[in-house]
């Protein structure tokens, strides 16, 4: 049937019914009557606010300081060091395949950081020697013992945690230090001590490197702490930064693809290498290196009237001059390339930075950190309990 003869024959059945238009009249006054009310008792309500989420602010990242102390240092002669939170003194030894731990500590040092409110990591070494980590870390008595000692000693000095620093043993021996670990760091948090282990940079080499199962060490400690500098060291054959920006970045790349990046610290340089090189030959050729804190370095640039630019790779001011037919060159560590290394530090979410070590640095290192601190993570209702100001 065509569309115009089916809509002819509804219309006539429609017309055809003498109730149909009353009702339909009915019909429409409910609808708008139904509208009216929904109005009336709707139009003062207000409209549903969005869930607005407290925002956050992130947490200030740890810094902590090494102190070296063969000697012990004067407590008076430090001086501020506002954004330190932890401080790290090389304290602890150990001396012989017995697992003899040489013990260093200066009650002096320690109630100065007491009263400075500092907490104190201090800081265990394999002595770096080999052979003799081979033996303490392949008996497991001595591993207890040298575990049982450590936390007996953060219990009677009274310490906040423990940095370990086993350095120079061979990859065979890789599962073994993570046991040691292991082991340490249930004592550690029965005993509520923080367990910081320090690692290198990842490389092939055996007795440097690939020792560290460092996601297995992440899994066990608080914290893993990168050190990130001897790029070239005294024995390299060629002149070059203690730690280059890229160098560090790719590195801390590399290592983030094991390690959660709040479990991890940024370890940084405080000092810087002289390199004394021969050009007169077809290479240049590497004489001498000599390791200078940062007032050192400025002191024989001025000595000297060395040129200065900037590498612009390298994120680092290089000083430079003549003497004697021999070329003299610096990678300097000074503001501008900590200002880089923090800049890492925030972009990549790490848990804190580490410097090596307390005395070589300039004051205004720590006015870097300090003022570094208060613009990226100052929380604006923070009073004078926050974190960063904490410490003296």
């Amino acid at each position: 049937m065509p569309e115009f003869n089916r809509g002819c024959h509804i219309k006539n059945r429609f017309s055809g019914n003498p109730n149909f238009f009353p009702i339909a009249i009915i019909a429409v006054i409910i609808f708008l009557f139904t509208i009216l009310l929904f109005f009336l008792f709707t139009r003062d309500e207000p409209p549903e606010e969005p869930v607005v989420k407290d925002e956050v602010p992130p947490v200030p990242p740890l810094v902590l300081v090494w102190e070296y102390a063969p000697v012990a240092p004067d407590p008076a002669a430090i001086g501020p060091m506002n954004p330190v939170q932890v401080v790290s003194p090389t304290w602890f030894n150990i001396i012989n395949k017995a697992g003899t731990i040489d013990n260093h500590v200066d009650k002096n040092y320690l109630n100065w950081a007491r009263e400075g409110g500092y907490e104190i990591w201090p800081l265990v070494t394999n002595s770096f020697d080999p052979e003799m980590t081979a033996i303490v870390l392949s008996r497991y008595w001595i591993r207890r013992k040298i575990v049982n000692e450590l936390i007996d000693l953060a219990l009677y000095y009274d310490f906040d945690g423990i940095n370990i620093d086993f350095e120079n043993f061979h990859a065979d021996y890789r599962n073994l230090f993570t046991r040691f670990i292991s082991e340490l760091a249930e004592r550690c948090r029965e005993e509520n001590l923080v367990l910081s282990v320090d690692v290198t940079m990842i490389s092939s080499s055996e007795y440097w490197s690939t020792g560290y199962d460092r996601g297995a060490l992440a899994a066990e400690a608080d914290y893993l702490i990168l050190m990130a500098y001897d790029e070239h060291y005294s024995a390299s054959a060629t002149a070059g930064s203690v730690s280059s920006l890229p160098w560090v970045e790719h590195g801390l790349r590399r290592i983030l693809q094991e390690v959660p990046a709040e479990k991890l610290i940024l370890g940084v340089p405080f000092y810087t290498r002289l390199w004394e090189i021969d050009n007169s030959g077809d290479e240049p050729l590497v004489l001498d290196c000599w390791s200078y804190s940062m007032q050192r370095a400025s002191e024989i640039m001025e000595e000297n009237e060395a040129e200065i630019y900037w590498d612009l790779e390298a994120k680092q001011h290089v000083a430079s001059y003549s003497k004697e037919d021999l070329d003299y060159i610096m990678w300097l560590e000074d503001t501008a390339s900590m200002f880089y290394r923090l800049e890492l530090v925030e972009r990549y979410n790490l848990a804190g930075i580490a410097g090596w070590r307390r005395g070589l640095e300039k004051d205004t290192i720590w006015h870097l950190v300090e003022d570094w601190l208060a613009e990226t993570y100052s929380d604006p209702g923070a009073g004078e309990d926050s974190p960063v100001e904490g410490a003296q």
